[in-house]
């Protein structure tokens, strides 16, 4: 495996080796044991699923947030209002 090949298949599988396929994660384990670019790369890989895992923690989606989406792609105008912590929000980022 290359150091390209570990990049693609980091990206498609994430920084957890066991949930690789089993025929792609022994040349993965290969290629880290002899380069220190591809370790700094799992390692990186391992670092931003912690961070946004941590991000998530706690955080529920608001009900709505499918049709808000719906209508600030495609302007429908459905009639979802904003909810008033958003404007809150949208305040607080201009002031």
């Amino acid at each position: 495996m290359t150091d390209d090949d570990f990049q693609k298949h980091l990206d498609r599988f994430g920084g957890d080796l066991e949930r690789w396929p089993p025929a792609l994660a022994a040349p993965a384990r290969a290629l880290l044991a002899r380069s220190p670019g591809a370790q700094a790369r799992l390692d990186a890989m391992v670092a931003m699923e912690l961070a946004l895992a941590e991000a998530r923690a706690g955080e529920e989606p608001p009900d709505d947030l499918a049709d808000r989406i719906f209508d600030a792609a495609f302007g429908t105008g459905g009639g979802v209002q904003a909810r008033d912590d958003d404007a809150d929000r949208a305040a607080d980022r201009l002031n």
